[in-house]
């Protein structure tokens, strides 16, 4: 008799516990869609949203911090740009955007956007040719508004004047700091970006993507990116790591890239150590100078080189600075052939929907002894 009742006491309690289990899935469904809206706007959010959170790997949901912050609502894309401002509010399709940098143009396009006035330039032509597959500046109705990215080349009456609904520039070369007040009194809304390494890539690429109203452009392109990434991240070793330097030569001197840089970002989150990480005296810097005497102090494992054009011309800018040097000669990156010529297409120029290509050759360079 004892026993039945245990039995069927514990069978009750069982059961109390299972219902209180799908309640405490439900409120937790729950919070998940309530902190996800902002105040008085309606979030637009996919029922599968909520499950898939807790299949996402930490790493990433790492990569994609920034992009999770955007946020969409039937009419309007919400988010923080690199301007300083709070979060800015945007309304979708717009029908006349000026994007007056080269490779945000290139990102806008990648992610479903139209432009109706962009910049020119040899450098900027060629990278539309590479990434877009054409200088879409020779279609009908582009305006080149200028032949630069610096804002120092631009006639901000004539961009004014050709009434666009959408500005989208950086916030280097004096972009934003140029353009933003005339663009505010005539009422024209402004994005300003500074994009640096794979998270800005997310991020940028969710808000455009809405802005455009193509979000299954983030399935078919964005997140198969991030997850060939966030494989490749936890594929790399913690311990016993090598030393680097990464390196851009120009004609009058050499930079090191830092960890704000691209390629120091996918160094350190491939878990290499760069080696002039602790030389930077404002955290927030790309590069700093280097001289020979601290390449030989920090005596990297591996060297690799930014190129701004061609190898060959990289090539030629290293051996002006190095060639025949004995200390250059006694670093072991050089003793054991160890220096390498990252290709501007992917370590350069921002590569976008190729950033998976970017930390894929980076992993096979540090890591050779490991199959992805």
């Amino acid at each position: 008799m004892f026993r039945n009742v245990c039995k069927l006491t514990l069978t009750f309690a069982i059961g109390l516990l299972i219902l209180a289990g799908c309640g405490s899935e439900k409120a937790i469904a729950d919070n998940v869609l309530t902190s996800s809206q902002n105040n008085n706007t309606d979030v637009v959010q996919s029922e599968n949203e909520v499950a898939d959170v807790a299949e996402v790997s930490p790493i990433k949901r790492q990569l994609l911090k920034s992009a999770d912050e955007v946020q969409i609502t039937e009419t309007e894309v919400i988010f923080k740009d690199d301007s300083g401002r709070d979060v800015i509010t945007i309304q979708k399709n717009p029908q006349k955007v000026a994007v007056l940098y080269g490779s945000h143009a290139c990102l806008w396009k990648e992610a479903g956007g139209d432009i109706k006035i962009g910049i020119g330039g040899k450098g900027a032509e060629a990278l539309y040719k590479d990434q877009i597959g054409h200088n879409f500046l020779e279609d009908e109705g582009v305006v080149t508004i200028a032949k630069s990215s610096s804002a120092k080349t631009w006639d901000i009456e004539a961009i004014l004047a050709e009434q666009p609904d959408l500005i989208i520039c950086s916030t280097a070369m004096n972009g934003y700091s140029t353009l933003s007040a005339p663009a505010e009194a005539a009422n024209i809304p402004v994005i300003a970006i500074t994009y640096s390494g794979v998270g800005d890539y997310l991020k940028w690429f969710k808000v455009f993507c809405n802005i455009n109203s193509k979000p299954e452009l983030w399935d078919s392109i964005a997140n198969k990116t991030v997850d060939d990434i966030a494989h490749i991240i936890e594929s790399a070793p913690v311990e016993n790591t090598p030393k680097v330097l990464s390196i851009l030569p120009k004609t009058d001197a050499v930079s090191a890239n830092l960890a704000a840089s691209d390629m120091g970002v996918i160094i350190e989150q491939l878990h290499a150590i760069n080696v002039v990480d602790d030389l930077a005296e404002d955290l927030s810097s790309v590069r700093v100078d280097i001289n020979l005497e601290t390449m030989l102090a920090t005596n990297p494992d591996m060297i690799f080189v930014q190129c701004i054009g061609s190898e060959e011309e990289a090539r030629e800018l290293m051996d002006s600075h190095f060639l025949d040097n004995p200390v250059w000669n006694s670093l072991e990156a050089v003793k054991n052939n160890k220096i390498y010529y990252m290709p501007k297409r992917l370590f350069h120029n921002r590569p976008n929907r190729e950033y998976n290509e970017s930390y894929k050759m980076m992993f096979e360079l540090l890591y050779p002894e490991i199959e992805l």
